[in-house]
């Protein structure tokens, strides 16, 4: 017997919890000790060396067991914090590609479509003076609408931007991470997370939408109708996705082929 497996024997007897969640760390760090025997070897160590340098780096059994009770034992809140982390990084991703849409809306049909205020919204004298600082020669409300569409956007694609920046590290941290503590994570129920999202996006498409036709019925063209539109839009085509996700992982497996009969 090797190393490694005498190892994972012991450790099967140091381990608590169900036989599903058992295996499952059984898996994942048996794969963890053979990714670090082959770095061994190619380090110059034996077989044999290499197993036993990995087993002392990893640590010992009822130490392990240990450390993988108390991340199991963590509740279900632990876990659904880790799997909202994509959700929220999507969700901030989706805001900067919503400042994009803006910035197309607002080059086509005009900032005022875009940001553009209510008819009965009105700005005192210094307030027009500092829009007009910005955007000399344009009338009190042009002024504006244009301030008010430069923020919309770049607000949005600073977002974003973030959102970028916090997937390249959740990325590289899933990267990282050990193969072995990822083993003790508490399985969410299929589809809960695709579920929450498609129904949060949904909610949103639907207020930012109505919100939109307001602006719409009460502003016309000027009414600052597109920031809704944009944003709505976005969120629309998300909760689709999220949706279809969720039906993906709630079809039944497909039935394997039955055995054949010939002779």
């Amino acid at each position: 017997m090797s190393p490694i497996e005498d190892y994972l024997d012991q450790l099967l007897v140091e381990l608590r919890g169900s036989a599903r969640d058992v295996r499952r760390i059984l898996a994942e760090v048996e794969e963890h000790l053979r990714d670090a025997t082959a770095e061994g070897v190619a380090d110059g160590l034996s077989e044999d060396k290499a197993q036993w340098r990995a087993i002392d780096r990893f640590g010992r059994p009822r130490v392990v067991a240990r450390r993988f009770g108390r991340l199991a034992a963590r509740p279900a809140l632990g876990a659904l914090a880790r799997a909202a982390v994509p959700f929220t990084v999507a969700g901030m991703i989706a805001i900067g590609v919503s400042g994009a849409i803006s910035e197309l809306l607002g080059r086509v049909f005009g900032p005022a479509f875009v940001a553009g205020d209510q008819p009965d919204v009105r700005y005192t004298a210094g307030r027009c003076a500092d829009f007009q600082e910005y955007f000399p020669g344009k009338s009190c409300l042009d002024a504006a609408a244009w301030h008010h569409w430069g923020e919309v956007v770049e607000y949005r694609a600073a977002v974003g931007v973030l959102g970028l920046f916090l997937l390249g590290g959740w990325l590289l941290h899933r990267r990282r991470r050990p193969k072995a503590a990822a083993a003790a994570l508490i399985a969410l129920p299929a589809g809960l997370m695709s579920g929450v999202a498609a129904a949060l996006y949904g909610l949103a498409a639907a207020g930012l939408l109505l919100q939109g036709l307001g602006a719409a019925a009460a502003g016309g063209m000027s009414g600052g109708t597109g920031q809704w539109l944009s944003a709505g839009g976005v969120a629309l085509v998300a909760a689709m996705v999220y949706g279809l996700a969720l039906l993906r992982s709630l079809a039944p497996a497909p039935a394997p082929p039955a055995a054949s009969t010939t002779p």
